[in-house]
């Protein structure tokens, strides 16, 4: 029953933390990165050529910031639009609120923050516009800002993750109460009789 129940975890797991990160941040393949900001210039619009065959094309942001930087949500970092013959296609601020640092090159490189625009699907053969500026938060220094676009990528089943959810308290809930009854059934075997002399 323990073997089932931490099986029941893992699964749960994987389908609430795994699947959605790999889906979100590995599927499809990168068409290629640009850099929008490189300190101490100004930021700059970048127009890349899509074609319908692309689709779906996911948007990401990573900002390298020059100091402690904490993701917070209501707090705009950048701000993003992406436009196809000046028609809004996506636009969206950058909080980095549900981003993982990850040191850029090496261990003991910069560290980097990763945030989705969003997915462009369908895509219309032709060019689009990607304009990233700066948010609302005071002090935020910022080093570089580069844009990442990947195409072919999966869509998240949303369903999966409530899914994965459950299945975690079911587990966690099922060992808790297997580990509490075997210390009754412990508690309830007699102690052996002690002999005298």
């Amino acid at each position: 029953m323990r073997r089932l129940l931490l099986l029941l975890l893992v699964a749960g797991i994987a389908l609430a933390i795994g699947y959605p990160w790999i889906t979100g941040n590995l599927s499809g393949e990168e068409i290629g990165s640009w850099r929008v900001y490189d300190r101490p210039d100004s930021y700059k619009p970048v127009t890349v050529a899509l074609m319908a065959e692309d689709a779906p094309v996911r948007a990401f942001v990573d900002m390298q910031p020059l100091q402690n930087f904490i993701p917070a949500e209501g707090r705009m970092a950048l701000t993003s639009v992406v436009t196809r013959q000046g028609k809004d296609v996506l636009v969206k601020t950058l909080n980095f609120a549900n981003a993982k640092a990850a040191n850029r090159g090496s261990p003991q490189g910069p560290l980097v923050y990763r945030d989705s625009i969003g997915d462009i699907d369908p895509v219309q053969t032709g060019e689009y516009m990607f304009t990233i500026g700066p948010g609302d938060i005071d002090g935020l220094k910022v080093a570089q800002v580069d844009l990442v676009l990947r195409k072919d990528v999966m869509a998240i089943d949303r369903r999966a993750i409530p899914a994965g959810v459950a299945l975690i308290i079911v587990s966690i809930f099922g060992l808790i109460r297997l580990r509490r009854n075997r210390k009754d059934d412990a508690s309830d075997t007699p102690p052996p009789p002690k002999w005298g002399r």
